[in-house]
C-alpha cells in the first residue's frame, strides 16, 4: 500500500507541475499536446486520439501512439456509446467488437474509453484511449484532468477574444478618428470609403448615397470605377444587390457573385474575387446609403468578422454623414428657422425636437445618450458693465469654441439667453464628463479678455450632465 500511495502520489504531482506550466495565453491546440503527453507516457496508453466537436459530429483533432495514422481521420456523431458519454458527461468504456466497429474504428481498435472534456456544462471535446487497460483510479485522475483541460481551454478562449475584441475597439477607435474631423460632405465620402476598405482589408469599394430628390442611389466615391463613370450610376430601391440591401436595410454578404442569384450578365474582369460586402448605412430607422466593399487584398472571401467589424464602422458612419448634412445645409437650415440668428447653433426648437428623437431612438435600440447644459457664470453682471454688445461677442466667442471642442455625432443649440444645451449620442456619463470637461478648459484657454469694468478675472461657465436611461 505504501509503495502504491507513493507511486500514485509521484504521479499526482508530475501531473499538476506539467499542468501548472500552462499559460493562459497559449493556443488550445498547446494545451491539447500537453494532455496528450501525459495520458501518453504517464498512463502507458497504447494509443490515443482527441477529438473537438461542432454541432452533433466529434472530429479528431490529434491521434498519437501506435494506431496515430489509422484514427487521424475518425469522425464520431452524437450516437451509440458516444450519446451516452455525451448525456451523462461521464466516461464510458466498451470492448464490444460491434460498438467499436459502429463507430467506424478499424479491426486493429478492440477497445475504447472514451472521456469527455467538459466547458461551460456541455461536452465540448472527447478524449479517447484505445485498446490499454485502465484502472478505475487511473480513469478518474485521467477525468478529472480532462476537466482541467476543459477550463483552461475555455480560459485560452475568453482571453483571445478579449484580446480580439480590444484590438477590434482600437481599430474602430483610429478608424473614427480619421472621419470626425472631417465635416465637408465630398472629403468625408472619401474619407468613410477609404477607412472602410483599410478595415476590411480589400481593394475596391464604393460608398453610395440616396438622393431626396429621385429616391435613388447614387455614387458619391469609388475605388475601381472611373470617376466620370460614377455621376452615371443611379440606381433605384430594390434594384439589384445595393437596392435590395437599400430597401431592406440588411446587409449582404456573399462569397462568389458569380454563384449567387444576383449574378452579373456583364463580366467581373475587373475584379479578381467574387467575394464581397453590401451594407446599409442607416440613421435611426431611416436608410441614407449603401456601403459596397469588393476583393479582399489576400484573395480570400470576406468573412463574417469582416462584416461585424465593417458594419460597427457603418454605424458611426451613418451618424457623421447625417451630421455632415446638417452643416453643408447650414443656410437652408437658418430659413427653416432651426438656428440661432446670432451664434449660428442650433435654436431651442430644433433642440427640443432632436433631444425627443434622441429618447425614441435610444429607448428603441437600448443605447445610452447624454445631455448638457451650459451657463455662462454672472452674465447679468457682464452684460450690465461691458454692455449688451460685448455680450454678443461673448456668446459667439463661447458658441464656437465649445462647437469646435465636440464630437461631429453631437448636437449643441443654444437654449436660453445665456444657456447651451448639448446632445450627446451613445455616450455615458462618464465620457460625457470628458466631452464637457474639454469643452470648460477651453472656454477658460481659449475665450480672450475684452472687457474692461466687469469685475472678474476670466469668463467662466458651468455644466450640469444627466444620461438616459438613468
Amino acid at each position: 500500500k505504501d509503495r502504491f500511495a507513493e507511486k500514485r502520489y509521484r504521479l499526482m504531482k508530475i501531473i499538476i507541475s506539467l499542468i501548472s506550466e500552462i499559460r493562459f495565453d497559449q493556443q488550445a491546440d498547446d494545451v491539447y499536446d500537453i494532455l496528450l503527453d501525459i495520458i501518453l507516457f504517464l498512463f502507458n496508453a497504447d494509443s490515443i486520439s482527441l477529438m473537438i466537436r461542432d454541432n452533433d459530429t466529434f472530429s479528431t483533432q490529434k491521434a498519437a501512439g501506435r494506431l496515430r495514422d489509422q484514427l487521424q481521420s475518425i469522425q464520431l456523431t452524437v450516437s451509440g456509446i458516444i450519446s451516452g458519454v455525451v448525456e451523462k458527461q461521464s466516461p464510458l468504456y466498451s470492448e464490444s467488437v460491434m460498438d467499436i466497429l459502429r463507430l467506424g474504428y478499424p479491426d486493429a481498435v478492440t477497445s475504447i474509453y472514451a472521456f469527455p472534456i467538459i466547458s461551460e456544462n456541455k461536452v465540448t471535446g472527447l478524449l479517447n484511449i484505445f485498446n490499454s487497460e485502465v484502472h478505475q483510479e487511473d480513469a478518474d485522475i485521467i477525468f478529472g484532468i480532462c476537466k482541467i483541460t476543459g477550463f483552461i481551454v475555455r480560459l485560452t478562449e475568453l482571453l483571445d477574444m478579449r484580446n480580439k475584441y480590444l484590438k477590434e475597439i482600437d481599430v474602430l477607435n483610429t478608424a473614427t478618428e480619421r472621419i470626425t474631423p472631417v465635416k465637408e460632405p465630398d472629403m468625408l465620402y472619401e474619407a468613410i470609403l477609404d477607412t472602410s476598405v483599410h478595415l476590411a482589408g480589400a481593394e475596391k469599394g464604393s460608398l453610395m448615397i440616396v438622393d431626396d430628390d429621385t429616391s435613388c442611389l447614387t455614387v458619391k466615391a469609388a475605388k475601381g470605377i472611373h470617376k466620370m463613370l460614377q455621376s452615371e450610376i443611379k440606381i433605384k430601391a430594390g434594384e439589384g444587390i445595393s437596392g435590395w440591401v437599400f430597401r431592406e436595410g440588411m446587409p449582404l454578404i456573399v462569397d462568389d457573385i458569380e454563384k449567387h442569384e444576383w449574378r452579373s450578365p456583364v463580366k467581373r474582369s475587373k475584379y479578381r474575387t467574387g467575394s464581397f460586402m453590401s451594407i446599409p448605412l442607416k440613421f435611426g430607422e431611416k436608410t441614407i446609403g449603401v456601403l459596397n466593399i469588393s476583393d479582399k487584398i489576400t484573395g480570400a472571401v470576406f468573412s463574417e468578422q469582416d462584416m461585424v467589424l465593417l458594419r460597427s464602422f457603418a454605424s458611426f458612419a451613418s451618424i457623421a454623414l447625417e451630421r455632415s448634412s446638417y452643416y453643408s445645409l447650414a443656410g437652408h437650415l437658418k430659413e427653416l428657422s432651426i438656428t440661432d440668428p446670432l451664434t449660428g447653433l442650433f435654436n431651442r426648437r430644433y433642440f427640443e425636437e432632436r433631444f425627443f428623437e434622441e429618447i425614441q431612438r435610444s429607448k428603441r435600440h437600448s443605447l445610452s445618450f447624454s445631455l448638457a447644459m451650459i451657463d455662462i457664470d454672472d452674465f447679468k453682471l457682464f452684460n450690465d458693465t461691458e454692455g449688451h454688445l460685448a455680450g454678443d461677442e461673448i456668446l459667439k466667442n463661447i458658441a464656437n469654441i465649445a462647437k469646435d471642442s465636440l464630437r461631429i455625432i453631437d448636437v449643441i443649440a443654444r437654449f436660453g439667453g445665456e444657456e447651451f444645451a448639448v446632445i450627446m449620442p451613445q455616450t455615458d456619463k462618464d465620457e460625457a464628463f470628458m466631452v464637457t470637461e474639454r469643452i470648460r478648459k477651453s472656454i477658460a484657454e481659449y475665450l480672450p479678455r475684452t472687457w474692461n469694468i466687469f469685475p472678474n478675472d476670466a469668463i467662466t461657465i458651468s455644466i450640469g450632465i444627466a444620461s438616459f436611461p438613468s
